[in-house]
């Protein structure tokens, strides 16, 4: 085998319990976090400040409304921003030095998981107006109330998670391990997005529970004001890491 067809080598199914899987996953992830404690931090806490200045605007400027699938974009667009903690757990791995491998293939599936985030954006927007015409939007406490309270609410609730769902899981599926992979190959990024897509698919279970798993600590993030997302996301930056190289290195 040639070394090009080497670098486009599929992922490895993984025939073990899914949960010890990703313990061993978060486990690695914790030593690199506590081994690069400051920078760990500092990245998570930029990213939170990012946050919070995001929900200022959009509450100061009546887009309050906006915060919900604004949230979702941000989680479609995150893989983006661990770049620079898959690099330091690949050089304590031994993997390779400090450097990306193909930085302009990561603008690339930065450009589409943006057009993703944007899609979707546009999506809830066109979803509202289905459920309740052209009113103005309300603040984010009254649309809260509207979605929970109201039977035109629920519907859009039910019908946006869905669709929303959709947008993630595919979000998910082609940045998972494409990012990280493209800081350690030099491939481009069409590829690298078919090879996380297809080791989410021939790791169906795992990579079920591997993004239920990130939701959840998101949404932790969330609900803590973003105030865990200063930890958290380094952690998942890290393990998303080891993931990668237990499905492609291992």
């Amino acid at each position: 085998m040639d070394a090009t067809a080497d670098l486009r080598k599929p992922a490895r199914v993984l025939r073990g319990d899914a949960v010890p899987t990703i313990g061993q996953w978060l486990q690695r992830g914790w030593g690199d976090l506590k081994s690069n404690l400051g920078v760990s931090l500092a990245y998570g806490g930029f990213l939170a400040v990012i946050g919070w200045a995001v929900l200022y605007v959009l509450t100061a400027t009546g887009q309050g409304w906006m915060i919900l699938p604004a949230l979702a974009g941000a989680m479609l667009l995150g893989p983006v921003a661990t770049v620079g903690l898959y690099r330091i757990s690949r050089r304590r791995m031994g993997l390779g030095g400090g450097g990306v491998a193909a930085p302009g293939q990561i603008f690339l599936v930065s450009v589409v998981l943006m057009v993703l985030a944007l899609t979707w954006i546009r999506a809830a927007t066109l979803l509202f107006a289905v459920f309740f015409g052209l009113r103005p939007f309300a603040g984010f406490a009254e649309t809260l109330q509207t979605l929970f309270a109201t039977p035109e609410g629920i519907a859009l609730f039910v019908v946006g998670s869905c669709v929303g769902g959709l947008f993630a899981a595919l979000g998910f599926a082609i940045a998972a391990f494409s990012l990280p992979m493209l800081v350690h190959r030099d491939i481009d990024g069409f590829s690298a997005m078919g090879l996380s897509f297809s080791a989410t698919t021939r790791n169906f279970r795992l990579a079920l529970l591997w993004g239920a798993t990130v939701t959840v600590m998101i949404g932790l993030s969330v609900l803590s004001g973003l105030i865990l997302l200063i930890p958290l996301f380094p952690l998942l930056g890290y393990a998303t890491w080891h993931a990668y190289a237990d499905l492609f290195e291992g």
